[in-house]
């Protein structure tokens, strides 16, 4: 039997599936225009947040930085990715919600020397993201969901290919319905609002990987980690409990986030100018300044950086071959050493070679070992046909 007959037997009346088209709601990764940047924290002044406060607008990662790169700085690189499906619209009561589920994959890959790149760890989980009028037993959400869960994996498991395959559903996620006008005033608010369950379950999981990282004792001076994309987690975007992902912000001390996308009008300069033009005016292996950043819902502080990695003539805008780099500040007010930014910079110029030329049209601002990571999550999902004939 499958997912949604299952669920249309097991709820007695309760729930009505009308079995309408599957659809994939993913957009193409070579088309997204989507920035990192959280834009609702655009500041009218900057501060410096390095330790060498002169007030120029650039630097130059000089050949002796360059030159003490030679060793790499980073041992380890992380990502996530996720794949959205809209599978049905659910009816319950008198109202149609979007049925959605989600694959997940979380890696991360280590590189011991110039010839030993591979697998750390690795988490794949299928999601279902359902509306919270889904839970007729309001006061155990959770509960309700792990059980539902375990009798959906019970049904699955009759399927032989399913069995053999090890294919289960590892969460149900409830998305609001109620209570926000963004959701009732988008036609496509519950879908959103459902896909933003399945992306939070994703970014929890990579700092849930950054933490077993630090209590593994990997991370330190000399083996840092590159996460591909920003850092600014907003506890108000994710399914943990405030205390766990309050726990999580204390293991970021040797990791830096790297944005391939990023919005240029983000941040202002020392003297108060939008900084686009300052990026876009960069040279080959230089950076800016060193900014603070606050973090959205909480009271940690960001650092950030823009660094142009390539000399190249073949740029198809300014912000081609720049990637937007972020720490965060151990304590609020603190600095980064500029030295030790200066040696991430050389690092992650050197991490830019070999390019996946012809593999990625975004190649001119992809780090080779981060691109590797990319490659190593998609190969980790399950076929997508498989996926949707579960329903």
């Amino acid at each position: 039997m499958k997912i949604l007959d299952f669920i249309e037997k097991d709820g007695e009346g309760k729930y009505s599936c009308y079995k309408t088209k599957k659809l994939i709601l993913d957009s193409n990764d070579q088309d997204t225009l989507d920035y990192d940047d959280k834009p609702a924290l655009q500041l009218n002044s900057a501060q410096i947040a390095e330790s060498d406060m002169s007030r120029k607008e650039t630097v130059l990662i000089n050949a002796h930085m360059m030159k003490l790169a030679s060793t790499p700085l980073f041992s380890y690189f992380l990502d996530g990715s996720r794949h959205v499906y809209k599978v049905d619209d659910i009816a319950i009561g008198n109202r149609i919600f979007p049925f959605l589920a989600g694959q997940i994959v979380v890696g991360c890959c280590v590189r011991k020397d110039r010839d030993t790149f591979k697998c750390h760890s690795v988490t794949r989980k299928v999601l279902l993201s359902l509306p919270r009028n889904f839970n007729y037993d309001d006061d155990k959400e959770v509960n309700f969901c792990r059980m539902y869960c375990e009798k959906i994996n019970e049904e699955l498991g009759k399927n032989i290919f399913v069995q053999e395959h090890g294919i289960k559903i590892d969460k149900i996620l409830l998305y609001p319905t109620d209570g926000s006008k963004d959701i009732t005033a988008d036609k496509n608010g519950y879908k959103n609002s459902g896909t933003a369950k399945i992306q939070n379950e994703m970014t929890d999981e990579e700092q849930l990987m950054v933490a077993q990282l630090c209590k593994d004792n990997c991370l330190d001076n000399e083996h840092f980690l590159i996460k591909d994309g920003s850092i600014e987690y907003n506890a108000s975007y994710s399914n943990l409990s405030t205390t766990e992902w309050n726990q999580l912000r204390s293991n970021y001390k040797h990791v830096v986030g790297v944005s391939k996308l990023f919005n240029p009008d983000l941040l202002r300069d020392f003297k108060g100018h939008r900084l686009s033009k300052t990026i876009a005016n960069l040279k080959p292996y230089e950076r800016t300044k060193v900014y603070r950043y606050p973090a959205s819902g909480s009271q940690s502080e960001f650092a950030m950086w823009y660094l142009r990695l390539r000399n190249s003539n073949f740029r198809e805008t300014n912000f081609s071959d720049i990637i937007k780099c972020e720490m965060v500040l151990e304590e609020k007010g603190g600095v980064l050493n500029t030295e030790l930014v200066d040696l991430i910079s050389a690092n992650l110029i050197r991490e830019a070679y070999p390019t996946c030329y012809g593999k990625d049209n975004r190649w001119a601002n992809h780090l080779y070992p981060v691109f590797l990571t990319e490659s190593f999550c998609k190969s980790n999902y399950i076929n997508q046909n498989i996926i949707l004939n579960l329903f």
